[in-house]
């Protein structure tokens, strides 16, 4: 099998007036072509605002089938334990079969993919990590590089790795294969792929730097970021922008205004007493408008999570008024998931269904992924729901990774899985993913694309990788790997 090397091309000429010597003419002409060719990628293929209350239609999706509500993988809930060892592997290219429940499992990286250096997609299940109809993924490594790698679906193999200049904490386009959204300065910026160009889309009005991360809402209905100088848990800015209307919010949060204009909305983050309300990290639902804020230092509950309705710019807060708060949060088509455990708190395993524009409505809350007993707190969960862009009830992607041993094994922990979301409890289990290392990178983060066919995971391996030079904390490798969704 062939190694997945990065490629030797590097990407300089992003379209500037100065790249090499030509008329005053031909740079008008050659900047005014590149510039509107981009404007036509994003209108041609972006839904503009939308609305916020439901779900939204996958028709702009350009080339991704309808995603799956069911699968034919093992749903039974008896205990699977990890196998020990893992899995032997191959180069970079090679395929296993899960011993346990059959999937196939590419591996993407290997010692030789980048001098050795780890690359995983992403630290979250939240963050876009696969273009929109699923023929190219991203990498990133320890040190804040990124590259973006060909997939090819059809023979289940990945292609060239391109290295991209352009700030790592970068989103693929929902809807358009060959854009992806990055932060640039104190702009939000796109850039194609295909044609090694890069377009500003607009920046706060104050001048502030955008930061921590771009997060894409719905089908590319907003682009977000925080905004403003600081860290992450201290930034109190955010900005959006539609890059099909070029529209603008900017949302002074600690000040309680959009674009200047103070708000009234009952529900408008606070900080708690004697606190400094702080950006914690955001992220973007697969349709529909909403974006997830998590905050630092907030009046409603310790963990501070919340929801904005870009369309009527209202906000909903997860209290803790009751105990289903806690764990990791996505955002679909419609719903709102959080990873809050049992229903009666017992037990790590499960999660709940929310309304994104009333978190609290205990009328709209289901229960998935219940487990068969509740046996006590020993995992966590990262969640990924982007397939829901293309089919509102498609289940949601689970990566479920280990915080203490259990006293006998127990089903879903340390596996891949599918919840759904019909009521019926199913799981669908794929894969382990033997996760690791007592440390938060280690924690095999998983994303799934828009189809439902494929999820990208990063692994440990059971520390069976070869030693690292301290990438992401670890004293072994972690690569990445595709598990097929059947």
């Amino acid at each position: 099998m062939a190694h997945l090397n990065a490629a030797s091309s590097s990407f300089s000429h992003i379209i500037t007036t100065e790249v090499m010597p030509q008329s005053p003419y031909r740079r008008l002409l050659s900047c005014y072509f590149s510039l509107s060719l981009l404007t036509l990628l994003i209108s041609c293929s972006s839904g503009g605002s939308g609305s916020g209350d439901g779900p939204t239609s996958s028709t702009a999706i350009l080339g991704a089938g309808s995603a799956p509500s069911g699968y034919a993988a093992y749903s039974g809930t008896d205990p699977k334990p990890s196998p020990i060892p893992p899995p032997a592997l191959g180069p970079s290219n090679s395929i296993i079969s899960d011993p346990t429940f059959g999937s196939r499992i590419l591996r993407v990286t290997d010692e030789n993919t980048t001098s050795g250096n780890s690359l995983i997609p992403e630290n979250a299940g939240y963050f876009r990590t696969w273009n929109a109809n699923a023929t190219a993924l991203k990498l990133i490594n320890t040190s804040g590089f990124s590259y973006w790698a060909d997939f090819d679906p059809v023979n289940f193999q990945v292609g060239t790795l391109h290295p991209l200049t352009v700030n790592y904490l970068w989103e693929w386009s929902a809807i358009n294969p060959d854009l992806l959204y990055f932060l640039n300065g104190n702009q939000l910026a796109q850039y194609s792929k295909s044609m090694d160009a890069q377009f500003n889309l607009g920046g706060p009005p104050n001048g502030d730097p955008v930061t921590y991360h771009v997060a894409v809402v719905g089908q590319d209905n907003w682009v977000c970021s925080a905004a403003g100088p600081g860290a992450q848990d201290t930034y109190t800015e955010l900005f959006c922008v539609s890059p099909s209307t070029t529209e603008t919010k900017f949302i002074d949060v600690v000040n309680r205004t959009i674009n200047g204009m103070v708000q009234n909305d009952p529900n408008w983050p606070t900080a708690a007493s004697g606190q400094t309300l702080g950006i914690h990290s955001l992220f973007g639902s697969a349709g529909g408008t909403w974006l997830g804020v998590v905050f630092h230092q907030a009046s409603w509950n310790a963990n501070g999570e919340a929801v904005l309705n870009l369309t009527t710019n209202t906000w909903s807060l997860k209290t803790s008024a009751n105990n289903y708060w806690n764990g990791h949060s996505s955002i679909g088509n419609g719903k709102y998931v959080n990873g809050m455990g049992s229903i009666n708190g017992m037990d790590s395993r499960g999660a709940i269904l929310r309304d994104p524009n009333d978190l609290m409505n205990a009328a709209q809350y289901l229960f998935i992924m219940q487990p068969p007993s509740t046996m006590g707190w020993y995992d966590g969960e990262h969640s990924s729901w982007f397939n829901a862009s293309t089919n509102p009830n498609a289940p949601i992607l689970f990566s479920r990774y280990n915080i203490t041993t259990p006293p006998t094994a127990l089903p879903w922990i340390g596996e891949i899985i599918l919840a759904a979301i019909d009521g019926s409890n199913t799981v669908w289990r794929f894969a382990h993913n033997h996760n690791g290392g007592n440390t938060f990178y280690g924690e095999s983060f998983t994303q799934i694309s828009n189809d439902g066919r494929w999820a990208l995971f990063s692994s440990y391996w059971d520390g069976t990788l070869g030693g690292s030079n301290g990438d992401f904390g670890l004293s072994t490798r972690l690569d990445t790997f595709i598990v097929e969704l059947r």
